[in-house]
């Protein structure tokens, strides 16, 4: 039998603790469930959300599926609801296996709490090509969503739609490299750390003259040289804002794939200075220099990039850009699993794989002749989000983010 579809084999791979931590943390209290009740496991439940997120199942076809193979009779409403609470303890398995805590500790950022900002392109159920867009921030010490919307695919990526707190670093590609944005971040007494794009966030001097960043970062020739440079950006409602422009040289072989990244997404039309720029990894921080360094914010945001391509890279492996429906709790869930999927397929092809104690293997949940995915086949609460098309629903986090108060350095 394939072990790689072996419920046994995949369980295995769970960090230890992962049955008693969901008594801990209230998901489920087997103490509590009346004798009779259906669920008397929370392996019942994960086994059931593997199945629906790995072969990207509906509600429906996921219960009937596991009726039929008599594992569990439930229906896809009480299979809806187990996804609403289940975000949090997922959040910890997944943060557990990753390893997360201990790269993004606040302890190794002077205190900081990284957030990481992020916009995908995802498909609507039953639908082909891109229909919405999910934005999010996750807190990386942890992999927990701070904040999930699903919304209609125009709209734009940007900061003024989170709220931040004291404490925090947001993290978050050149497309949230704007005014605006970092202005209401900043108003709300957070950081940000950002790529820095030439066609959206011009910089002033302290003579309050044009920056020229082509010109500056000139200097930095040698293969992982890094320079930084105090600079303003101009909101157009408040005062002007200081940061940093830190920068570091990259090897030809690096500069070679970014002008390749260019010619692919804009052909002929891709400009000198774009190509000239690609030499360069240049990143935005409001973050003092006394806090971190130049190079502290470089390999900062060089973990965050890495963990963010490793994501988009998954999307087409693992179905990432597909949503079950629109509501946030489930979507927390969702992304979660096809998550902790990936760590799990990681860990089976690895030396780190380990056995189940049985050799008798079950089937993770045999197939039936139940079709999997027919949108028609989406439980009542899905169907509803279906008929009324995309709906901008805001996930807030169930524990406000902490705050870290550091002595200011000497």
């Amino acid at each position: 039998m394939d072990a790689t579809h072996s419920w046994e084999m995949i369980k295995a791979q769970l960090p230890s603790g992962w049955r008693e931590l969901a008594t801990e943390l209230g998901v489920f209290r087997p103490q509590l469930a009346p004798w009779n009740a259906k669920i008397k496991d929370i392996e019942q439940v994960l086994r059931l959300e593997f199945h629906r997120a790995g072969l990207e199942s509906s509600l429906k076809g996921t219960t009937a599926q596991a009726a039929a193979a008599e594992l569990i009779d439930i229906s896809s409403v009480a299979l809806h609801k187990w996804e609403c609470k289940l975000g949090p303890y997922l959040a910890q398995l997944l943060g557990t296996m990753v390893g997360a805590g201990m790269t993004f500790a606040p302890e190794r950022w002077a205190g900081f709490e990284v957030v990481v900002v992020d916009g995908t392109t995802v498909q609507r159920p039953g639908s082909k090509g891109t229909t919405a867009r999910v934005r999010y921030a996750m807190r990386l010490s942890d992999l927990t969503f701070l904040y999930l919307e699903a919304t209609d695919e125009h709209q734009g990526e940007t900061l003024r739609v989170f709220d931040a707190y004291v404490g925090q670093l947001w993290i978050g590609d050149r497309g949230y490299a704007n005014p605006p944005g970092i202005a209401a971040i900043v108003r709300q007494q957070a950081d940000v750390l950002v790529r820095y794009n030439r066609g959206t966030l011009p910089l002033y001097d302290e003579d309050d003259e044009p920056f020229d960043v082509l010109r500056h970062v000139r200097a930095l020739r040698l293969p992982d040289q890094r320079g930084e440079w105090k600079v303003w950006m101009h909101p157009s409602d408040g005062p002007a804002l200081r940061g940093r422009l830190c920068a570091v040289r990259l090897p030809d072989d690096k500069v070679e794939e970014a002008r390749t990244r260019l010619r692919d997404e804009y052909g002929g039309k891709v400009s000198t200075e774009a190509l000239e720029a690609a030499k360069w990894l240049m990143v935005f921080t409001t973050v003092s220099r006394r806090r971190l360094s130049t190079s502290r914010v470089l390999k900062l945001y060089r973990l965050r990039w890495q963990m963010e391509l490793e994501i988009k890279r998954d999307k087409s492996i693992d179905g990432l850009d597909k949503l079950p429906n629109f509501v946030p709790a489930t979507i927390q869930t969702w992304l979660y699993i096809k998550l902790l999927l990936q760590q799990i397929g990681r860990k089976i092809v690895s030396e780190t794989v380990i056995f189940p104690p049985s050799a008798a293997y079950w089937h993770f949940l045999p197939v039936s002749s139940v079709p999997a995915d027919d949108p028609n086949q989406a439980a009542p609460a899905d169907q509803a989000h279906g008929q009324q098309g995309l709906v901008r629903a805001r996930a807030r986090p169930r524990c406000p983010a902490r705050r870290i108060d550091v002595p200011a350095a000497a």
